[in-house]
């Protein structure tokens, strides 16, 4: 991802609260933006942000935890971490290679029943590092995961299935020739090494990686203590997500589940700022893989990012049905951010991590903040472009509400704007007459004016470059609507009956190998399964909103295409990473 393209249009996109006469610290600021997430604009239950550096760590919290009590979230509340797991399997491998019962080259098969027929292709076996850097070949998921219930896609999958997945499956590329993330791979490398070491996974992360760091609040099973700290889940539209179960096969994938407070410790001792006996593991597991064409990552499945200085930050994101997660840090400037929230808030909760490790942190390096004039104010509103001005081109439009100054993205909302920019708005503070800057991250907005005074551009300043933008209209920018929530409704099976069927989608830009999908009716319920070439996330809930438009707990719009004799002939789905994605329904043979 082009981080230049994160940082300087994601400062735009902060908290929308009053004027501060006085300069604000860091971690006030950071507490005004979750302030504005959950109480403003209600896109999230409850969230927390831990920072950490060589002077300390912080929480930063706000909202509930929604589990029948009026409790808070704090540092110490239990949210599932979703694919941040994968560092903690990795980090084993790394610990069964030190004790010599692994080797980061062996092959998966070495450690896998005899009968079980491992995929090869060119006679090049899939080895564990693959596993660990995602280049193994092996999909994102299953495609034989076919689960009893699609509010627990991933609970029932059996070890008789994970074989016959294996022995079944064609690699399209070499092992190690191409990245393709996988959480099958992430699983299969957890399960073989639970195998070899005789016990079970989360017995093995609880010995050799939660003890030694005194995380004692990081498991999979809960006791009834930290049940009572477990946040509840919601999916987009704030509906409750039912506690995840996952199947021990596929525990090493994301299951694990901890604390703002324990990750931070985590975080900590990647950095070096506390030892212990993982230490050396530590410092080895953080050693640089890199391969063209290849995203850069270390051996402890741990991105590595950069930005237009050459800043490197190492991080890792994931989630849940219901949660989202990101732990990161940087190594040079010795600091690390964890981000904990109860709602499916992926790309949001992703973007503010990587924001946060890039923002200046230390408050005599902040701009202050100082009064300015009303009218001053008032010249900044309108509507910027970059140029070549067109409908494509991204802008940022300024309002003004009271004292305040707010901007936000404007134009399409093109990947990876769409992905890492919420339409939310965001403050600008005045540091001089002309120059503003972001309230979060400090970094400084720039406004140019003509021989009369009126304001004819910004420029926006980051990372040793200048993005500059033009200002074509005085008009404010159109305060977006949050989404509604869709409503579902009973209607008549027949009108269900109508949409069961498989339908065939082309290849595209989003689904490179194009999409098959099926649709059943289970009582008076539409329940879909889609499959990517032979990668499937399993049965996802159908709900209508009228005859033709339907939508799922995802935030994904579903509309039916019917023909003169009303029959369905085609499905368009719309996400929040797609557009207009249609799907043609095959004819009953």
């Amino acid at each position: 991802m082009n981080t230049t393209i994160r940082v300087v249009c994601f400062t735009l996109l902060l908290s929308v609260f009053s004027f501060r006469a006085a300069a604000e610290d860091f971690t006030n600021a950071i507490h005004a933006y979750l302030q504005q997430r959950v109480e403003v604009e209600k896109r999230d239950v409850g969230i927390v942000v831990g920072i950490v550096d060589e002077h300390g760590s912080s929480i930063v919290s706000c909202g509930k935890m929604d589990n029948g009590t009026d409790q808070e979230v704090n540092g110490d509340t239990v949210f599932e971490i979703g694919s941040v797991t994968k560092t903690f399997t990795a980090l084993l491998l790394q610990d069964m290679v030190e004790r010599g019962e692994m080797k980061l080259d062996d092959p998966v098969a070495k450690y896998l029943p005899e009968s079980v027929k491992m995929p090869t292709r060119n006679g090049k076996e899939i080895t564990l590092l693959q596993l660990v850097i995602h280049t193994s070949g092996l999909p994102d998921n299953p495609g034989n995961l076919d689960p009893k219930s699609p509010d627990q896609p991933w609970a029932d999958y059996t070890t008789d299935q994970l074989y016959a997945f294996l022995s079944g499956y064609k690699l399209m590329d070499d092992p190690g020739a191409r990245y393709k993330y996988s959480n099958i791979g992430a699983s299969l490398l957890g399960y073989v090494i639970a195998l070899k070491a005789g016990t079970n996974y989360e017995s093995l992360v609880a010995d050799r990686i939660c003890r030694p760091l005194k995380m004692n609040d990081t498991r999979i099973t809960l006791t009834p203590e930290l049940k009572t700290r477990f946040a509840t889940g919601h999916y987009q539209f704030g509906d409750a997500v039912q506690g995840g179960k996952c199947s021990p096969i596929l525990l090493a994938q994301g299951a694990l589940r901890s604390t703002a407070n324990d990750l931070l410790k985590y975080v900590s001792a990647n950095l070096g700022q506390t030892t212990s006996s993982l230490t050396p593991l530590l410092e080895k597991a953080n050693e640089v893989q890199a391969q063209s064409g290849i995203p850069t990552q270390n051996i402890g499945s741990w991105f590595v990012d950069s930005d237009p200085q050459g800043r490197e930050f190492v991080l890792h994101g994931g989630d849940t049905s219901g949660y989202s997660a990101f732990a990161g840090f940087d190594e040079k400037r010795r600091h690390g951010v964890v981000v904990l929230c109860s709602s499916a808030e992926r790309d949001d909760v992703g973007s503010l991590g990587v924001l946060l490790l890039e923002s200046e942190w230390q408050s005599d390096k902040r701009p202050k903040e100082t009064k300015i004039g009303s009218s001053i104010c008032d010249s900044y509103v309108g509507q910027y472009q970059r140029s070549p001005h067109s409908a494509s081109a991204p802008g940022i439009g300024i309002r003004r509400e009271g004292n305040s100054i707010f901007a936000l993205a404007t134009g399409p909302r093109s990947w990876p704007m769409r992905a890492l920019l919420p339409a939310i708005t965001g403050e600008l503070l005045p540091e001089s007459e002309t120059r503003l800057f972001g309230r979060l991250s400090g970094i400084p907005i720039t406004f140019s004016r003509d021989n009369t005074g009126k304001v004819t551009g910004l420029t926006v300043q980051f990372g040793g470059e200048a993005f500059s933008y033009e200002k074509i209209s005085d008009q404010p920018p159109q305060i977006p609507e949050p989404p509604k929530r869709p409503i579902a409704i009973k209607l008549d099976t027949k009108f269900l009956d109508a949409c069961v069927g498989h339908y065939e989608f082309a290849t595209n830009a989003a689904f490179p190998t194009g999409m098959k999908l099926t649709l059943r009716r289970q009582g008076d319920q539409l329940v879909s399964q889609a499959w990517a070439g032979n990668d499937t996330d399993g049965a996802v809930d159908v709900y209508p909103e009228s005859e033709t438009k339907f939508f799922d707990k995802f935030g994904n719009q579903w509309t039916f295409v019917k023909n003169d004799k009303v029959e369905v002939t085609a499905v368009i789905l719309h996400g929040a990473a797609f557009s207009d994605y249609e799907g043609k329904k095959l004819k009953k043979e």
